[in-house]
Formats: C-alpha cells, sequence, structure tokens
C-alpha cells in the first residue's frame, strides 16, 4: 500500500515538475485557448480520481491520454499553464469552468472538489 502511495506521489511531483520549470508570462506560439485549457485540466481532475479508486491504473498513461484526446503536446500545455500562471484573472477563470465541467460530468465529484481545494484561487 506504501509503494502503491509512494509512487501516485512520484508521479504527480515529476508532472508538476515537468509543466512548471518555465517562468516565463510570454505569450506561447501555440496558446491554448482557456476553454481548452479547463477542458484539459477537468480531464486531469477525474482521472485523478479514478486513480484513487483504481490504483493500479497509471497516473502517467492517463495523462498522456488526456493530452492527446485534446490533441495538444505536453509542452503546448506546459507553456499555455506557465501563461496563464502569471494572470491571475484568466487563471481563475480557467479553474471556475473546470469545476463546471466536472461537475456537469459528475455531480458526485463536489466532494472531490472540496477535499483538494480545487476551489482555492490564486491571491490577485
Amino acid at each position: 500500500r506504501n509503494f502503491i502511495t509512494m509512487k501516485k506521489i512520484f508521479i504527480m511531483v515529476l508532472f508538476l515538475a515537468l509543466f512548471s520549470c518555465n517562468n516565463s508570462a510570454e505569450k506561447p506560439k501555440n496558446l491554448i485557448s482557456k476553454e481548452k485549457l479547463s477542458e484539459v485540466i477537468a480531464d486531469f481532475a477525474i482521472y485523478e480520481q479514478v486513480y484513487v479508486i483504481q490504483p493500479q491504473m497509471d497516473l502517467e498513461d492517463a495523462n498522456l491520454f488526456v493530452l492527446k484526446k485534446h490533441n495538444i503536446s505536453a509542452r503546448d500545455f506546459k507553456d499555455s499553464y506557465n501563461y496563464y500562471i502569471h494572470d491571475s484573472k484568466s487563471l481563475n477563470e480557467i479553474y471556475d469552468n473546470a469545476k463546471k465541467i466536472i461537475l456537469e460530468k459528475d455531480p458526485k465529484m463536489n466532494e472531490y472538489l472540496k477535499k483538494n481545494k480545487f476551489e482555492n484561487k490564486p491571491e490577485q
């Protein structure tokens, strides 16, 4: 059980490190729209919850599947996310939309959102 927990933590840290290396607020060439980024983040959250229920699922593969499903590259996601992170108003909008998408797909996910403080917004 501890190995599975450590594996999950490792994958999440690796994923976050991969997507948070760039500190530039320069508009990326292939900027993903706020709406599409909301959909991707919603899917990431849903698959993370599935992982909690089915820990044998490979979370890294699930994340790659989400990116492929939305036809975006990991680089474009990283660059777009890093761009929006410098604009708290846009980031709040993205997370609010992601939350709405999650609740439309599964109203029971409200508990997951509360547990993971998904509704907390960066300070403006």
